[in-house]
């Protein structure tokens, strides 16, 4: 029988990630995987509130921009709401899962931090727009987001439906492709909208906005690290019972990349069907997506193809490493995780690389 309480005397250390033991007591004062808990610690340090951001400039800029540019910003900041909304109720579909201490407080505190994010926009749409309740209407009338959100939505709706039980091999598929599409929304359906709004604020426009999502993309860094952690040591670690069952998912997680790649491909080509910006175009955001998908497929094991440098990366990075997001290493063993082999020294690890 389910509880929300296993009242039963478990060792934290001894359980995988996901479909053991339900969880007793959220103690931490030993773990499996000290990384979680130490990904847990560094987001708590980064809180942070929109409200601290001026958007007065903002509102007086928006005024003055062409149809073309407010087309592409208002297009933008709706599909990240789309977006935030989604993975804000999507990360709590993997806790009913979760047997591990410190992965359920990593990913409470990263819920809570999506929460932020999509408060940040309301209030961002609030300090630009007249009509607020205009704009989240459109989001609903916009076929080209409710397209993406259908692609987006697909594999939580999925897992949210499976009865079957924990040693089900479907469910532990399902959960596996639910976890490479959290890593894919964080990974790369929104660095479009993010690398518009930088460019923007290149050009001395919509600063305060790009300054919001500056913060919000250092989360998402975290986020993204934190997803691709938990997938390699499913791939990796026997005991937690999902090699072979990542070994089977292979061609379906590359093909779910692939057709994200299009979708924001697609996506790019509909923000610049009336025109460009100034440093931007939809050409290059075509060659950045393609970049963009093959680093995030290598940096989980998954095939890849070689391709050209980023192209956007010299006058993009004071923005996409913004304070050096601190985590851990990429590369490395699983293993360097176990049990007494915490390194727990985020500080001097960089997640830069993830950053772009």
């Amino acid at each position: 029988m389910k509880t929300i309480f296993n009242k039963k005397l478990v060792d934290p250390t001894s359980q995988p990630l996901f479909l053991g033991e339900t969880l007793g007591l959220q103690r931490y004062d030993k773990f499996k995987y000290p990384v979680f808990f130490d990904l847990f610690k560094k987001q708590r340090e980064f809180f942070w509130s929109p409200e601290e951001i001026e958007l007065k400039k903002d509102r007086s800029d928006f005024k003055e921009m062409s149809d073309n540019e407010k087309f592409i910003f208002s297009s933008n900041l709706k599909y990240q709401t789309m977006l935030d909304s989604v993975i804000c109720r999507g990360v709590p579909t993997l806790l009913e899962y979760v047997s591990n201490p410190e992965l359920e407080a990593c990913l409470k505190t990263w819920e809570f931090f999506e929460l932020i994010h999509s408060y940040s926009y309301t209030y961002i749409i609030k300090n630009v727009y007249s009509d607020p309740s205009e704009i989240f209407d459109d989001i609903h009338k916009d076929k080209e987001i409710m397209k993406r959100a259908t692609s987006a939505i697909e594999d939580y709706d999925n897992l949210m439906g499976m009865t079957f039980g924990k040693t089900s091999k479907n469910l532990k598929k399902q959960l596996y492709m639910t976890l490479i599409s959290i890593n894919i929304l964080e990974a790369v359906r929104f660095y479009v909208s993010f690398i518009c709004a930088f460019a923007f604020a290149e050009n001395k426009k919509m600063v305060g906005n790009a300054d919001i999502i500056k913060l919000i993309k250092r989360d998402e860094a975290l986020h993204l690290y934190n997803t691709q952690e938990i997938i390699k040591i499913l791939q990796k670690e026997e005991d937690e019972g999902f090699v072979e069952i990542a070994e089977e998912c292979e061609e379906a997680a590359v093909e779910m990349f692939e057709r994200a790649a299009t979708e924001e491909k697609e996506w790019a080509s509909y923000l610049f069907k009336d025109g460009s910006i100034i440093g931007l175009n939809e050409n290059v955001l075509h060659q950045y997506i393609d970049w963009l998908c093959m680093s995030r497929r290598k940096a989980i094991g998954l095939p890849y193809e070689k391709t050209s440098k980023n192209p956007i990366a010299g006058w993009t990075e004071p923005w996409m490493n913004s304070e050096s997001v601190q985590v851990a290493p990429q590369e490395h063993e699983i293993t360097s995780y176990k049990i007494g082999a915490s390194k727990n020294d985020l500080e001097e690890m960089d997640l830069g690389e993830f950053s772009l």
